[in-house]
């Protein structure tokens, strides 16, 4: 038990918060939350946030822990979480990660060397002047130019490590892909079991929209809006999450509040539909199918039993 840990990942709004916290409480533990919207404060209902209600009195780590205007980098969130296992271990228990934010699982799963090239902030904003001026496209290219095999690994809507890629090979004159050749490499720290869960696309979508009008009905619109009168302005990282980013145009008054909706369902499903592209890659996932709800206690069941087979399996 000592290096084994749980992982939960799937797209959103597919049932990982329900399943983490019944099995949280069979197995008497704690959740570690992977998700890179729900480290900010004041952001609760538009990163979906689990409630207290929802909790069950079951500890949750790595929310709320820094302001919309701080950044929070995934080697940052890597030795906060692992510090957080440890400490779970340490009472003899098994930490159950959950998440879907994949470079944020990753740095769990496998050994990824964070710590090698420091970064130089002008540089650094030298290439997100570039990206605000030239756009993701053009950036991309760049990578491409200098790096064509990072460019290939590189979605060019993950901004941020395009322009650390860049940044990169500017400091060490290296491609970023030589400084990168163990990214798939399996962690040496922890035993991972690995649970992906997943749905029938249609019901998933419909699960999205329901609730997107489940947060306006809770509040977003008002979130956001107590957000942007603190100072917290649209270009921020955390301002550009899915649920803020489309409504701020409606309070600018630049869309009618039923675009601003459409778009944020239509965002919501697009995310989805990345992550489970992302995380089907990864062959060490186990998938257990939720499509049916009304079996959902049996399916949890069957789940709970193929985590004592990977805990007994030493």
């Amino acid at each position: 038990m000592n290096s084994k840990i749980l992982v939960i990942v799937g797209p959103t709004a597919v049932g990982k918060t329900y399943v983490s916290i019944e099995l949280a409480k069979k197995f008497n533990t704690e959740i570690i939350s992977a998700d890179s919207m729900q480290v900010y404060k004041f952001m609760d209902i538009g990163t979906a946030k689990v409630t207290e209600e929802e909790s069950c009195g079951i500890k949750h780590h790595m929310i709320d822990l820094i302001d919309p205007d701080e950044e929070f980098s995934v080697s940052e969130f890597q030795k906060t979480a692992e510090m957080h296992i440890n400490n779970i271990h340490s009472k003899g228990k098994l930490p159950i990660v959950i998440g879907g934010s994949g470079l944020y699982v990753n740095s769990l799963l496998y050994d990824l060397d964070f710590g090698t090239v420091k970064s130089d902030e002008k540089i650094k904003k030298y290439y997100t002047d570039y990206h605000k001026e030239h756009g993701t496209d053009k950036l991309h290219e760049l990578l491409k130019s200098i790096d064509p095999e990072s460019a290939l690994k590189i979605h060019k809507n993950n901004v941020k490590r395009v322009i650390r890629a860049l940044e990169v090979c500017h400091i060490t004159g290296r491609k970023f892909s030589e400084t990168n050749t163990d990214i798939r490499k399996p962690s040496k720290k922890y035993d991972c079991i690995v649970i992906g869960l997943e749905m029938d696309r249609d019901i998933l979508y419909q699960r999205i929209n329901k609730r997107v009008d489940l947060m306006l009905e809770s509040g977003l619109t008002d979130e956001v809006k107590v957000l942007m009168d603190k100072g917290y302005t649209k270009n921020l990282t955390s301002m550009r999450g899915i649920g803020y980013k489309e409504i701020i145009p409606y309070l600018e008054g630049t869309q009618t509040k039923e675009e601003a909706i459409e778009n944020l369902k239509t965002n919501t499903r697009r995310f989805a539909k990345r992550q489970f592209t992302w995380f089907k890659a990864d062959s060490n996932i186990k998938w257990f199918d939720l499509t049916n709800l009304n079996e959902i206690d049996s399916i949890i069941n069957n789940i709970y039993k193929y985590i004592l087979g990977g805990i007994s399996n030493e």
